[in-house]
């Protein structure tokens, strides 16, 4: 049966303590699976680089293996070793990270060939929660940015009752960080791919408005 550790940012910054930012970093590494906070819900994180990792997720959401999760990245830098970003993609990245933005931009030979990726690309968000980029940023890989539901479903804040619902497998221990002042977006991440120009094909909090006029602004 699986049991949840309960942890909570202790610090007015919105930090975990090392010490817990470092066990839940070693889980994940390990294939195990981590249930974190973002500005638009709490995601269901496992090692982007692990595929036994990436089914185990597929397998708590009941998910189409056909369609690939978007991972977090902690920063520029680490979404550089994933994926090939333009200059107007770290542009982007630049002005609405950490936040409620994907990007999908080409991928690196450092992710695996499905379950992340489609055709060559990979969605990246920079989720704006301290301990959640602290968790990442710990890992050194990115992690899965999927909603914690089963897919299909309303995404709904992280309780003891909504990890109940799902299937857990044969996972022993699922770390859940949890903070109630965390989401502050109702709907998804923006989303924008730059594989071919730059298009919108989900507006969210950051609108398309913005995105152009941050473009039009280029030297």
């Amino acid at each position: 049966m699986t049991t949840f550790r309960w942890l909570s940012p202790v610090s007015p910054s919105g930090l975990l303590r090392l010490g817990d930012a470092a066990s839940v970093a070693e889980l994940l590494a390990k294939g195990g699976l981590a249930v974190l906070p973002t500005e638009t819900g709490y995601l269901l994180a496992a090692a982007a680089t692990s595929e036994e990792a990436l089914l185990r997720a597929f397998r708590v959401k009941e998910r189409d293996l056909a369609h690939p999760m978007h991972v977090a990245v902690a920063s520029i830098e680490m979404a550089e070793r994933y994926a090939v970003l333009s200059p107007a993609a770290r542009l982007i990245m630049g002005a609405f990270t950490p936040g409620p933005l994907t990007v999908v931009v080409p991928q690196t030979d450092a992710l695996p060939r499905t379950l992340v990726t489609l055709d060559g690309t990979v969605g990246l968000r920079v989720p704006d929660h301290p301990a959640t980029l602290q968790v990442v940023a710990a890992a050194g890989f990115p992690v899965t940015a999927t909603s914690l539901n089963r897919s299909g479903e309303e995404s709904r804040p992280v309780s003891q009752a909504v990890l109940d619902a799902l299937d857990w497998g044969d996972l022993d221990e699922v770390p859940v960080v949890a903070d109630e002042t965390s989401i502050r977006h109702a709907s998804a991440s923006t989303l924008v791919r730059l594989t071919d120009g730059v298009e919108v094909l989900r507006q969210g909090p950051v609108t398309a408005d913005e995105v152009e006029a941050l473009l039009a602004r280029r030297p």
